[in-house]
């Protein structure tokens, strides 16, 4: 079992499962967790975190998460989802609900789940690298060649080599060793990008530097 990291606060949660009996237990689990607090469904509104967990990604999950995003109290609701799996147009909707970390059903323990949201708190994203490459490659299909430069994306030369790893799928220790600089340099660097641009997380700064096409 991983080490558990403690927030100072509860992390206010609220979820949505498709069916009851998972739901009581994705509730047992987590009312029993220090870190998280879980919300009646009339205080929804002010989580800071939704737990999605399907089996199957359906139009409905996906008028979920858009439901919990427009009735977000502070409209950075981020969302955890766990399903058997997710196509790239559900993908790229679900990011623009919300969507921070995806984790695969099968594979996913609760102490990774409990791990992701508390992540999202910090803004981090948890995604499969394969996950992120197809979603790349989605995006870049739908760019149709537009092209442009960083400083017309808002975006200086060293955000772009940022964006562009993250792209490839490499983490912050990685993209720190190849462009020498510290992994706190490139979290802030990440940081930095993502609140001035207005972005939810690190998959959707991608996605914005594709669409802009400087990646």
């Amino acid at each position: 079992m991983t080490q558990r990291e403690t927030t100072a606060q509860p992390l206010g949660v609220a979820v949505r499962t498709d069916d009851p009996l998972t739901r009581d237990g994705v509730l047992t689990l987590l009312r029993a967790c220090p870190e998280v607090e879980v919300l009646p469904p009339e205080l929804s509104h002010t989580a800071e975190v939704l737990l999605v967990v399907v089996r199957q990604v359906t139009v409905e999950t996906l008028l979920w998460m858009k439901a919990a995003s427009l009735q977000s109290a502070d409209r950075r609701l981020r969302v955890v989802l766990v399903a058997e799996g997710i196509g790239e147009s559900q993908l790229m909707r679900a990011i623009g609900y919300g969507l921070v970390s995806f984790l695969l059903r099968p594979q996913a323990g609760f102490d990774q789940v409990l791990q992701a949201m508390i992540a999202a708190r910090r803004g981090a994203s948890d995604m499969p690298r394969d996950l992120v490459r197809r979603l790349v490659e989605e995006l870049r299909a739908l760019q149709n060649g537009v092209s442009g430069s960083g400083s017309s994306a808002g975006l200086d030369s060293r955000e772009v080599d940022v964006l562009r790893l993250l792209a490839e799928g490499f983490d912050t220790v990685e993209i720190a060793n190849k462009l020498n600089y510290s992994e706190r340099t490139i979290k802030n660097i990440i940081h930095a990008v993502t609140r001035r641009l207005n972005l939810r997380n690190r998959t959707h700064a991608v996605a914005y530097g594709i669409r802009s096409g400087v990646l």
